[in-house]
């Protein structure tokens, strides 16, 4: 067992600190580590400075600074993985829910409107905003991180939009044209221009971007240019009228 003294120490710590190791923590946690390898495994009338940038050596592949960079990034996705399971949590909760609730309309059962609206509530307000903060970390190019931004504020426009149309709620018309022109003129034309560019991608974006765009001017074509009458309105006018 190798004997370090207070001199040695202060050379690993500052050896440490000018190889670009700032956070002073991960400093006295490495200065921790290194002078255990040291003294258990350097003889005692051996070669300290030479053992030590053997040692050193071997905690990076360019530089020690990559051990900070890897810290840093390991601290920021430290809730990386709660935050995927409750993802796949909300998804499946959501997905039960609306299929039980479509299931009690079928049946013309009670209940059917409460597990339809948590179902959507769920799916669009956690689980897809939840999957955009999951897959933006895990997608390194802007452009990219843009297009699931987009994609995923329309997907929860929509399942919104059939939340208003279903329970006819003020205002529905409204989102449900808004969703539609976000998906048509902001994501599609995004999506496409993005995929293409990328060999590997270029075929799968082309297919794809022809559905969405069958879909979605098929749903433009099926949205009322105005808002229908309303009973009381239809009846006073046929009243009117005679």
């Amino acid at each position: 067992m190798y004997p370090l003294s207070d001199q040695q120490i202060e050379y690993i710590l500052n050896d440490i600190q000018s190889r670009g190791i700032g956070d002073e923590s991960l400093r006295h946690n490495l200065l921790d580590h290194v002078c255990c390898i040291i003294e258990q495994n350097l003889e005692e009338k051996g070669d300290f400075e030479s053992f030590y940038q053997k040692t050193i050596a071997t905690f990076y592949e360019v530089s020690l600074k990559e051990i900070e960079e890897e810290s840093a990034i390991l601290s920021i996705f430290k809730h990386y993985y709660k935050m995927k399971k409750a993802m796949i949590y909300a998804g499946v909760f959501s997905t039960v829910f609306l299929t039980i609730g479509a299931l009690l309309k079928i049946l013309f059962l009670p209940g059917a409107s409460l597990f339809i609206m948590l179902g959507i509530i769920g799916i669009s307000v956690l689980f897809l905003p939840i999957l955009a903060i999951v897959k933006i970390k895990e997608i390194p190019e802007r452009r990219d991180k843009w297009v699931l931004t987009l994609g995923i504020m329309a997907g929860c426009g929509y399942f919104l939009s059939m939340l208003f149309l279903l329970f006819q709620f003020p205002g529905a018309r409204s989102l449900w044209i808004v969703t539609l022109s976000l998906s048509f003129f902001g994501f599609l034309p995004m999506y496409f221009f993005t995929g293409i560019r990328r060999a590997e991608t270029r075929v799968n974006t082309i297919v794809t971007s022809i559905l969405l765009f069958c879909v979605l001017g098929t749903q433009f074509a099926l949205t009322p240019r105005s808002v229908h009458k309303s009973k009381s309105q239809t009846m006073v006018s046929a009243i009117a009228n005679r």
